[in-house]
């Protein structure tokens, strides 16, 4: 019983630090007759939150409500002007009522106030901004009156000063679509104001040195002025800075090229554009403000692998300091909607009216089926690209260390494709010679028996492997494909390899690199002829039965095939044990097999295996 209270009471802590890790700031936000915003809750607002849908559905306007709501501007400082940015089809209604009062738009924005504030401000409130048509700045209301009362509290002068501290704590930052250099311009001041305001102007030594420089400046600038009038009997006055952070005026961003350096304002946008959220996460990391971003397609001027990488760096730094509200067409800003603490919004148009509502929602709409399906599409494509991507790089990183093996030994070395391939050939040369191995047995595919990797990796590694090899490599490289479908497919290497003695191998034209297919004689021809000629076919099917410790070579269990196997027609479609080479080998149980049995195997068991060992023999002695 006791044990009972002790996992529940573990599972209570981890579901609350769940929990807490989830919370932030803003936990709702409604918008009331703004542009194309008729009425619209969003709800469950999570640290970063993806606009999704189509051209001109109304994505913008959250993020220009929130604009609205922070900075008292829709774009810029000055724009708003209420008929530009008032709901058409409510300007519609009340033209036709005898109230003309009704006209307004309102934003409401529902906040959670952490730790901060507790002995003042209730766990969470609603804050709302209203702006009359003649207004030009909103009436505010709040309810922390209410939230107080009920939980038997009472508001008071400290509770309204530690609101009006909790608004003015947060900087909502507005990135529109198109980046401009005004756009950037006003980044790198942000930042200028970042690094001296919040780092530099703690410094001693650096404040001795400006007012050294500010008094110099004053003094060559009265000099100036008075040599001017001597020189023209006309008294001028040169403004000097007034305060010593305007020596610190100018901040430029340099770019290093392999020929010098180009600031960053001179750079294409792609690289630009990259830049500001950077710069948005430096100053959120460096401030004591709570920031908050509303950044409209941050995916603009950029490629696609530089949109996935400021993607994942959005999930995994930037929602880190920052409350993130964006908009985006991509597939690799859309796919974030669906990882931990993100939430996905799709918007979409009703009689020329603007919905949101949640991703998990929007199958209740038929006017989105259509929509939905394409988006349905695209998420799969791209996880697709993305695990396309993952297996590349792994690919890249296991080139470049068999790369770095190559250059550590004068030894030929054979490739195969997998471990268990290079584990039966090692035990199958040691059970055959009595002599030390002439060269190198290795495998293409490092990764761990961990990770998930598609069962083409090696095929794919030893073709780049053997298609890259260099004229002046102090090693010689064989490949050995499986003479299955695959193998034969990455067989077909560059124009580099040619045919050669009479069709056995290939051979690169620098005589670095030789590759050949596990060959078949007359017993093993009907296993070739179906394309499933894999290395542990040299042995014969009784041995392939052996099992030791309970440890064995597993086959699909499928009972049956198909009437054509890999393009082969099969006359009889029960796979007996006559038809035991049509079974495709389960990768599960290849480990076992190659270091558990084939160790225990008699000599007599190899005597297929001189099939590779004596084209090897003969490459050796082509190499002469």
């Amino acid at each position: 019983m006791g044990r009972k209270k002790e996992c529940s009471r573990f599972e209570f802590i981890f579901a609350e630090n769940v929990k807490e890790k989830s919370r932030h700031m803003i936990e709702k936000i409604e918008i009331q007759y703004f542009r194309s915003i008729y009425r619209a809750s969003i709800t469950d607002v999570k640290r970063l939150n993806v606009f999704a849908g189509k051209n001109d559905v109304g994505k913008s306007n959250v993020l220009r409500a929130l604009n609205l709501f922070f900075n008292n501007c829709v774009i810029e400082d000055g724009d708003f002007e209420f008929y530009q940015n008032y709901n058409l089809k409510r300007l519609e209604e009340v033209r036709k009522e005898s109230v003309k009062g009704k006209q307004f738009i309102q934003i409401k924005v529902t906040f959670r106030r952490g730790k901060q504030y507790e002995k003042s401000l209730p766990e969470t409130f609603t804050v709302a901004k209203k702006w009359n048509r003649d207004d030009l700045q909103p009436q505010i209301s709040d309810n922390i009156d209410y939230m107080l009362k009920r939980i038997g509290r009472q508001a008071n002068a400290r509770s309204r000063a530690s609101l009006t501290r909790f608004l003015n704590n947060i900087k909502y930052v507005y990135v529109p679509a198109i980046k401009d250099n005004k756009i950037f311009e006003m980044m790198l001041n942000r930042l200028q104001y970042t690094v001296y305001s919040k780092k530099l102007s703690q410094s001693e030594q650096l404040n001795k040195s400006l007012t050294e420089l500010y008094n110099n400046v004053v003094s060559t600038t009265e000099e100036l002025s008075t040599e001017f009038k001597n020189a023209t009997q006309v008294e001028s006055m040169i403004s000097t800075p007034k305060e010593i952070d305007e020596l610190y005026k100018t901040l430029e961003i340099t770019t290093k090229l392999s020929n010098g350096e180009v600031a960053i304002v001179d750079r294409g946008d792609g690289i630009r554009v990259r830049y500001i959220p950077s710069i948005l996460n430096y100053i959120a990391n460096n401030s004591s403000e709570q920031y908050v971003w509303g950044f409209e397609e941050p995916e603009n001027s950029l490629e696609f692998n530089l949109a996935r990488a400021m993607a994942e760096d959005f999930y995994n730094k930037y929602m880190k300091k920052s409350i993130i509200f964006l908009t985006s067409h991509s597939p690799a800003f859309i796919d974030l909607a669906y990882k931990d603490d993100c939430e996905g919004f799709r918007c979409f148009k009703e009689t020329e009216v603007s919905k949101i509502v949640k991703f998990n929602d929007a199958s209740r709409y038929p006017s989105l089926e259509e929509e939905l399906g394409y988006a349905s599409i695209q998420k799969k494509q791209y996880e697709e690209y993305v695990r396309l991507c993952d297996e590349n790089q792994k690919m890249k990183e296991m080139i470049d260390n068999l790369q770095v093996e190559l250059m550590t030994s004068q030894k030929p070395v054979l490739f195969t494709e997998g471990k268990t391939d290079a584990q039966i050939l090692k035990v199958a040369w040691e059970k055959l010679y009595d002599y030390d191995c002439p060269f190198e047995i290795k495998s293409c595919n490092l990764m761990s028996d961990e990770e998930n990797v598609d069962v083409l990796a090696g095929t794919g590694i030893l073709n780049k492997i053997l298609c890259s090899v260099r004229y002046d490599s102090i090693r010689t490289i064989i490949g050995l494909f499986d003479n299955d479908k695959a193998g034969k497919n990455a067989f077909n290497l560059d124009s580099n390899y040619k045919l050669d003695n009479n069709g056995v191998w290939k051979k690169h034209k620098n005589k670095k690199g030789y590759a050949f297919v596990i060959p078949a004689d007359s017993d093993l021809e009907k296993i070739a002829k179906v394309e499933n000629l894999s290395i542990e076919f040299l042995f014969d099917y009784e041995t392939l039965k052996t099992e030791v410790n309970g440890k064995k070579l597993e086959f699909d269990t499928d009972t049956k095939a198909n009437l054509v196997f890999n393009n082969h027609v099969i006359e009889n479609h029960e796979l007996g044990d006559e038809y035991w080479y049509l079974r495709k080998i389960k990768d599960n149980s290849k480990t076992d097999f190659a270091f558990n049995i084939v160790p225990t195997l008699e000599k007599s068991k190899f005597s297929k295996f001189t099939l590779i060992f004596s084209i090897i023999e003969s490459i050796l002695e082509d190499m002469k």
